[in-house]
């Protein structure tokens, strides 16, 4: 088995990498950076900061990537390597956690995996220091990720580029969504039947009305779905909806901390359509992880 195979692997690769964006406008058509020599795959930083529709500000990082070749999300599925990027921004800015868009479904029934083609944007949310409004910042951007299409080949791409501080609205070149708030009606809890441990979500069917809807583990070491890499459907019954997701806890290979039942619910197949974050932590596990 390849070592990109090996669930822990995906998971430690997953977990070393922090942000992707996508950050576009009128003003953001022409990227000021890319990689060199990063065929099939263009990573570029974009020019200014983008405001958010919530009035928060995001550094974007964009790969464009050729016809027929894909990339990964942090969880790759059955095959491949999350892509992996890492940002340092000027000292007295913050940066928060990245957002990847939802990603498609990919592969057969015997091979899935999680992924991007055409291209994608990751967004991640800066905050100034207070009372600094420079007109532009310097970052430093890392990148490395796995493209694939008949064959898969590596890539990575070090940027430093100038981003003006002045924010312009976000205007993706594709319409991809990015994960939600699980709705207020969502009600979650642990099952313990006869050893095999699962969590279970439950909600009325109207909550989330598009379908299919199915859920997409994220890549977290010392945690295993039971079932494989997914995706796991939804079950209607009635007016309600049931979602039961076994899995198994091994402490001992939670290098990143206590292990998080984490994952996204996908509603429909467009890649505009709603995804939610699921993200829970079992009462019983230790908050030192090992």
């Amino acid at each position: 088995m390849n070592w990109w195979k090996r669930p822990c692997m995906r998971a430690v690769y997953a977990g070393m990498g922090v942000v992707l964006l996508g950050l576009p406008s009128v003003a953001l058509r022409q990227p000021v950076a890319q990689a060199p020599t990063a065929e099939p795959v263009k990573c570029t930083v974009l020019p200014a900061l983008a405001r958010m529709s919530d009035g928060s500000n995001a550094l974007v990082v964009r790969f464009t990537i050729e016809p027929r070749w894909h990339m990964y999300w942090s969880n790759p599925g059955d095959a491949g390597a999350a892509t992996r990027v890492i940002v340092a921004l000027p000292q007295g800015w913050t940066g928060g956690a990245p957002r990847l868009p939802r990603p498609q479904i990919l592969g057969s029934a015997d091979e899935r995996t999680y992924g991007y083609e055409k291209t994608f944007d990751v967004l991640v949310p800066v905050v100034a220091p207070v009372g600094s409004e420079p007109p532009s910042i310097l970052v430093h951007v890392q990148a490395d990720w796995m493209v694939c299409k008949d064959r898969c080949q590596t890539g990575k791409a070090s940027l430093s580029v100038q981003v003006s501080g002045e924010a312009v609205p976000y205007s993706p070149t594709l319409l991809r969504s990015y994960p939600l708030k699980l709705p207020p009606s969502v009600r979650a809890r642990m099952e313990d039947p006869r050893g095999e441990r699962a969590l279970l979500l439950t909600f009325a069917a109207a909550a989330i009305p598009q379908r299919p809807l199915r859920f997409v583990p994220d890549a977290v070491a010392g945690l295993e779905w039971v079932g494989g890499a997914g995706p796991f459907p939804a079950v209607e019954h009635g007016r309600e909806m049931t979602l039961r997701l076994p899995f198994r806890i091994t402490l001992g290979d939670a290098v990143d901390g206590p292990p998080r039942l984490r994952g996204l619910l996908l509603a429909g197949d467009r890649e505009g359509d709603p995804a939610y974050q699921v993200d829970f932590l079992p009462a019983d596990v230790p908050m030192t992880g090992r």
